[in-house]
């Protein structure tokens, strides 16, 4: 299975070989990238590559991205969150007009596209997902764009954390609003200092959306008003699994839990509450 993370046009036409790797696939492209599934000429391992061009001012914020994500993804060891390989630049006189990002090949598909699994499925996933946020914390950095297309799943339910090009140093405050809107934490609308507990906010707003098909975020800035309980929309979910995703949507970053790995704990544990043969079916969201 080789996952497509983008749709691209059908008469767009891919490049045999990039920078040495001979192209395999195109796996589609956003953000003034292609994704493509490529081979190593010498181990014959398959990457992900991230080609980027930049031909004018206006795009060169792409190129920051793609160089934000190799300094984060080239110090990333941890199952649960791709890494970065290797970064080449192509310059013109002076200025660096392309790049190419090699990537750990996740075969996979994003978690929005994936077939629906179970409570216990999903939670353990979060779980996962949950301990690469701590990994990527203990390396200084929040991720600060986790959503479901940012989570690729493959065949035997394994969740990895993927796109780490929003990516910033804890503590740091962006010059201009950076997220996905729908799982935007208030204090990146506001263009605040961002940290762990944004992450923890994204994790609860992906949770959240993909428990019931609603937007948690944009819920609680457009509307003003608390986010429905969990437990309302879907009852036969834990309480625990109510009072975890409303403590990581907590619109004060200091209510929110700090610790992703605590976290992680806690889903691992509602992961084997909701094995109960009452919970053991696929839950059906609310229209």
């Amino acid at each position: 299975m080789i996952s497509r993370q983008a749709t691209p046009s059908r008469q767009a036409t891919s490049p045999k070989e990039i920078h040495g790797y001979r192209v395999i696939d195109r796996l589609g492209e956003g953000a003034a990238s292609r994704l493509y599934v490529v081979s190593d000429p010498r181990s014959r391992d398959l990457f992900t590559l991230k080609h980027v061009s930049c031909r004018d001012a206006a795009s060169r914020r792409f190129l920051a991205q793609v160089e934000r994500e190799y300094e984060v993804g080239s110090k990333v060891n941890h199952p649960a969150v791709r890494s970065a390989r290797k970064l080449l630049r192509y310059r013109e006189i002076v200025r660096t007009t392309e790049v190419s990002l090699i990537l750990d090949f996740v075969d996979g598909v994003p978690l929005d596209e994936a077939p629906p699994v179970t409570p216990h499925e999903l939670f353990r996933q979060f779980a996962s997902i949950a301990d690469g946020l701590h990994h990527l914390h203990q390396l200084g950095y929040a991720h600060a764009d986790l959503k479901p297309g940012n989570i690729l799943v493959g065949a035997t339910g394994q969740a990895t954390l993927i796109d780490l090009g929003q990516a910033c140093r804890l503590g740091e405050r962006k010059p201009r609003i950076q997220g996905t809107p729908g799982f935007l934490a208030p204090e990146q609308a506001a263009v605040g200092i961002i940290d762990a507990r944004t992450d923890a906010f994204l994790l609860g707003a992906t949770i959240y959306r993909q428990l019931t098909g609603r937007y948690g975020s944009t819920e609680m800035l457009d509307a003003k008003r608390p986010v429905e309980s969990l437990r309302r929309l879907l009852p036969d979910l834990p309480v625990e699994a109510d009072e975890l995703v409303h403590a990581c949507l907590q619109k004060a970053p200091a209510r929110r839990p700090g610790d992703l790995s605590i976290v992680a704990d806690r889903l691992r544990d509602l992961a084997a509450m909701s094995a109960d043969h009452r919970l053991s079916r696929q839950l059906k969201r609310p229209a």
